[in-house]
């Protein structure tokens, strides 16, 4: 009941400590600071607690999901792998799906049915309805979703850029996350491990859900191994002393063993009656209790939401104590001094200006990117196809000729999806060393992209199969008739000149001319039916490269889109941080000894408020955590 009481206090306290933060973020003039607390402060009066759930690919997030909402199949379970979506699933009065869709600068909503998710969020769905998707909200009536609402998010292995978007824009917003690792496959691993650095600095309460103890005899084993790999990590990285802090919460969060496929099967038992059984197999599968911590997390989320408000005002703090201490070293020092700092400041500007000179140069290289990936596509299929042609010479009659036709859309679709395979990792590879390049040319951090998941076009291996075989030729009785008629008269008239008897004469010249003219005709045939497969093979493949071109360049389009976003907004920081330093170390530099005591005196006051809201800061860790413990872990 203490617990209880000192709650609204804690909270307040904390309320207070931001307002503070915030007002002397802006009489320091830093309203860019002063606007990540509003952002903050905007999400109070959400009565809904985020829960965000992450993990590697294919690690069983999303059939876990489905089973703490008792639907086995609202979620599709390959939806870890489709590239740049979330799903959410909240509480409503009856089901209902919501995709949000960019179109330009606004986020449009489509309202579809729950058999359609596939292809809206799934990496088995259609590519042209997934096209721009940002997230897929579901409504749903289930007692779990009140005050909740649970966020599916896309596999953390192999990041691409829109990947990282999008997981991390919804740990902005998470009032917990809840990170799965399989009991079926190997230990944690490194970046799984990293992805978890990154997101403790982003969300207080952490939580591991070990997924699919069913058919594992061993999962204590492994559940040990990733404690011991988390500790080793957690010592060898922890270098800041203000992360540390942070990313050690990580080794006492709570492991919650789950079994999705136990679950499905307690339900299945219920609906036939057997309560009792049904019950122990719930309580087998660890369910109840992964959805009690959820309710735990939605009753304590203002707890939560406090945390995240001290890592926001933590980082406010230091970024003013560094203005500060500039413009109080600045306002100390002699002229020569502050000319000496311009100095600097210039030339980091000289530097920025550099670098967006090589931003163009680079987003020149990068247009011929797309014109060798075409040329690598066309020389591949053109490489494919010669095979065909050269099979279709030994097309001599009509039963062959079929036979090829049956066998064709088949043995083209698997060359197809062979060659697709290898130009995705080819061209995995050229994107992934421009990315490298460029993005450290522009002073940020290397992130591979991922193609494996991008699929063959639908269109290219229907075509074949819906489209009508050559017909064959009909007997011309103008063209081939004639001629033969003539032939038959002639061959008469000579047999009948040497002594043949006219009716032998009028039998045999017709049958021979019959016979040079249908064995013309069949030559005619087969010849006209090869041209015709011929063309429809080269028809496919051509369409086929377009596709396969176009469909590149859409996923390569997405992934210069989202590295020149990261640039614009690293420039556009680093240019106004030098904008900021260029006008107070020249506003300084003109000022006479009075005013720059002056700005030295008010510059030494925001340090002590910063240093005595840092200790408020500190003391207010110190009584959340001790609110938190149930939910983190720790003791």
């Amino acid at each position: 009941m203490a617990a209880e009481r000192d709650r609204p206090s804690v909270v307040q306290a904390v309320l207070v400590h931001a307002n503070e933060v915030h007002n002397l973020a802006k009489r320091a003039g830093r309203t860019d600071l002063a606007g990540v607390l509003a952002a903050e402060a905007a999400r109070w009066k959400d009565v809904t607690a985020n829960i965000v759930v992450a993990g590697a690919q294919k690690r069983g997030k999303s059939r876990m999901l489905n089973a703490l909402v008792d639907r086995p199949e609202l979620l599709p379970v390959d939806v870890d792998i489709a590239t740049h979506t979330y799903l959410a699933v909240r509480r409503g009065p009856e089901l209902s799906v919501t995709v949000r869709r960019r179109s330009g600068e606004r986020i449009a909503n489509l309202s579809i049915t729950p058999d359609d998710i596939v292809d809206y969020a799934s990496a088995l769905g259609d590519p042209d309805k997934r096209r721009d998707v940002v997230g897929v909200e579901i409504a749903m009536e289930h007692p779990l979703l009140d005050g909740v609402r649970l966020v599916d998010t896309p596999g953390v292995d192999s990041l691409t850029v829109g990947h990282r978007h999008t997981t991390m824009a919804m740990l902005q917003e998470a009032d917990a996350l809840l990170f799965a690792v399989s009991a079926q496959d190997q230990p944690i691993l490194r970046h799984e491990l990293e992805f978890l650095a990154e997101a403790a600095q982003r969300v207080e309460v952490v939580a591991f859900v070990l997924t699919m103890v069913e058919d594992s005899s061993s999962w204590h084993e492994l559940l040990e191994e990733n404690r011991r790999r988390l500790a080793a990590f957690v010592n060898a990285s922890a270098d800041d002393p203000d992360s540390d802090v942070r990313i050690r919460r990580l080794l006492g969060a709570p492991w919650i063993p789950v079994s999705a496929k136990l679950a499905e099967a307690s339900a299945a038992r219920r609906a036939l009656g057997q309560v009792e059984r049904a019950d122990a197999l719930w309580e087998r599968s660890g369910m109840g209790r992964l959805a009690d911590y959820i309710r735990s997390c939605a009753g304590d989320r203002e707890i939560a939401r406090c945390g995240k408000v001290l890592a926001g005002t933590d980082s406010v703090l230091r970024a003013i104590a560094v203005g500060e201490q500039d413009r109080l070293v600045a306002a100390t020092e002699s002229q020569d001094a502050l000319r000496e700092r311009l100095e600097e400041v210039e030339a980091a500007s000289r530097d920025l200006a550099a670098r967006i000179r090589e931003r163009r140069r680079f987003a020149v290289e990068q247009q011929f990117l797309g014109r060798e990936i075409a040329t690598l596509v066309r020389a591949k299929l053109d490489e494919l196809r010669r095979p065909y042609d050269n099979a279709v010479a030994g097309l001599t009659n009509r039963a062959r000729i079929d036979e090829f036709l049956t066998a064709m859309p088949e043995s083209v679709e698997l060359s197809l999806r062979a060659a697709w395979a290898e130009l995705t990792d080819q061209v995995q590879d050229m994107a992934t060393r421009a990315l490298t390049e460029y993005l450290a040319a522009m002073g940020l951090d290397a992130i591979d992209i991922d193609l494996v998941t991008l699929q063959l076009p639908t269109t290219t291996s229907n075509r074949l199969a819906n489209r009508p075989a050559p017909t064959g030729h009909r007997f011309d009785l103008l063209r081939e008739g004639v001629p033969g008629i003539t032939m038959a008269a002639s061959l008469s008239a000579m047999l009948a000149s040497t002594g043949v008897l006219l009716p032998i004469a009028l039998i045999a010249g017709p049958a021979v001319a019959l016979g040079v003219t249908w064995r013309r005709h069949q030559y005619e045939q087969s010849g006209r039916s090869q041209a015709g497969i011929r063309q429809l093979i080269a028809e496919t493949f051509n369409a086929s490269a377009n596709e396969m071109i176009t469909a590149l360049d859409r996923a390569l389009a997405r992934w210069r889109g989202e590295a020149e976003d990261a640039v614009e907004e690293s420039m556009a920081s680093q240019r106004r941080e030098a904008e900021t330093r260029r006008a107070e170390l020249t506003a300084l530099s003109a000022r006479d000894a009075n005013a720059r005591r002056e700005a030295a005196k008010a510059a030494e006051d925001r340090l002590a408020t910063v240093q005595r809201l840092t200790a408020q800061a500190q003391r207010l860790h110190t009584d959340l955590s001790e609110r938190l413990a149930p939910l983190t872990g720790s003791r």
